[in-house]
């Protein structure tokens, strides 16, 4: 069984946010009903090019539950049929789609025929980690049209290639990241709507759980990159990250 660099990825942006709960002990964050962005992707240097745009959703396993709407998306492109929704997904990007922490994995995967150009918003609920739980942890993708590997690199700390990534850990916007692929390069801009109102104290944590939960993940990510060092790749990766 082939285990792909963003299974890899996605447990270790998970492992990473287990990491930096044990570390926010104290920290004030900002009160907010729900965390707007409007994301942009040039994707001018991959015309014609078949992909499949993916959400993922990752439940933090707490009791906190959380869902993003995806909205006015547009694109000079051409959605066309291809990929497998899996977990609490409804909707489509032709109106609105909704993904909620219902399950555990939630993922919208959308074939399209690359334009020039892919924008949306995302409107993400903020409640946040209960107990010493993880974040919970929306991702983008640009993967190949059978949705098997990455069609940019990108610096995503994680190495699973996300063009986007947002922890849901409470605070207003959460914990961003937007990262621009490189060979080819695909620039992604992601700006924040609106702002949040007024500081409240953050959850309590419960660090001897969290400090479970990393060495657990710590295990786990060990035994997939080697079960990944094993296995060949479904395609050769586009581009090498240098």
């Amino acid at each position: 069984m082939h285990t792909s660099r963003k299974e890899v990825g996605l447990l270790s942006s998970h492992l990473a946010a287990t990491a930096l709960a044990v570390s926010l002990l104290g920290v004030t964050f900002a009160a907010h009903a729900n965390s707007e962005y409007d994301v942009t992707i040039n994707t001018s240097t991959l015309i014609g090019t078949g992909a499949t745009l993916t959400y993922d959703f990752i439940a933090g396993g707490g009791t906190q539950s959380n869902s993003v709407a995806i909205s006015n998306f547009s694109t000079d492109g051409t959605l066309v049929p291809g990929g497998v929704n899996s977990g609490s997904v409804s909707g489509s990007l032709a109106g609105t789609a909704m993904l909620t922490t219902a399950s555990f994995f939630n993922e919208l995967q959308q074939g399209i025929t690359l334009g020039s150009t892919i924008s949306f918003q995302v409107d993400l609920t903020t409640n946040a980690p209960t107990g010493g739980s993880l974040p919970d942890t929306l991702s983008l993708f640009l993967l190949d049209p059978t949705a098997s590997y990455s069609l940019t690199g990108t610096p995503d700390p994680s190495g699973s290639d996300s063009l986007v990534t947002v922890q849901v850990d409470g605070t207003d916007g959460g914990g961003l990241g937007g990262y621009s692929g490189s060979g080819p390069t695909v620039p992604v801009t992601v700006t924040a709507v609106g702002a949040g109102t007024g500081p409240i104290s953050a959850p309590e944590l419960d660090v001897t759980s969290a400090l479970s939960e990393l060495t657990l993940l710590l295990g786990v990510v060990s035994v997939l990159q080697r079960r990944r060092t094993r296995s060949a790749d479904p395609a050769p990766r586009i581009m090498s990250k240098g």
